[in-house]
């Protein structure tokens, strides 16, 4: 099972009270502390919407949906034994929501162009500057391994230059890293929509998936529906 959606900004007023009451206090004050209104928004609706999605196969009600973070803060089910599995991505006015029968990461991007020089030379390695030829083949790149270190739960606590990408992840690709957790991770990169780039990455070989866009409006009423 993978489930790939993608919700975005404005948040009308009658759907931002509509996904407070779906997401518990704790992690409304954890919102409540971003500076931007824009980003509490996009937090609101990444969480909301996932617990949404989730609610129904766990057989609860959103706020009932049991969720933790481990060490370096990556939000996981807090089940003893699960098969589901879930990431959360967000930038720009857009969220990148996964669900997945093993684990996952995805991210997503809105690029901001042109890219500094430094900043590919701090985030690749040589083996892939040889197809990093333009701004979209390194945000590619950037989402991939970012993607990548979600699946791990380690964020940046491991830095850029410590795992690569095998070839260009638009056609899919593993993950070289002399950090067990990430060695022999598969990823692959799209761009989501206009000024976007996303990843997804998951522990096996995966065909590429469609994301499922969404008006936030369309929230309340949307169901999951997901691929084998």
């Amino acid at each position: 099972m993978l489930a790939l959606y993608s919700l975005s900004l404005p948040l009308p007023p009658s759907l931002e009270s509509w996904l407070r009451n779906r997401i518990p206090d704790s992690t409304l004050a954890v919102i409540a502390r971003r500076k931007r209104q824009s980003d509490q928004h996009l937090s609101l609706l990444a969480h909301g919407a996932l617990r949404h999605f989730l609610a129904p196969l766990l057989g609860c009600t959103p706020l009932a949906v049991p969720i933790k973070n481990l060490e370096h803060g990556k939000p996981v089910l807090d089940l003893d034994d699960t098969d589901l599995h879930f990431s959360l991505s967000h930038s720009g006015e857009r969220v990148l929501i996964g669900i997945a029968d093993r684990a996952i990461g995805v991210d997503i991007e809105a690029m901001r162009l042109p890219v500094k020089p430094g900043l590919v030379e701090h985030c690749s390695v040589a083996s892939e500057r040889i197809w990093l030829k333009n701004d979209l083949d390194f945000y590619a790149l950037w989402c991939g391994k970012e993607a990548a270190l979600k699946h791990a739960g380690t964020g940046f606590h491991i830095q850029p230059q410590e795992l690569s990408l095998d070839g260009h992840p638009d056609h899919g690709c593993t993950v070289q890293s002399p950090h067990p957790i990430l060695q022999d991770l598969v990823v692959h990169s799209h761009r989501p929509a206009e000024n976007y780039a996303a990843a997804v990455c998951l522990n096996t070989a995966f065909a590429p998936r469609r994301v499922s866009f969404l008006d936030s409006i369309q929230l309340p009423d949307a169901k999951l529906t997901y691929h084998e």
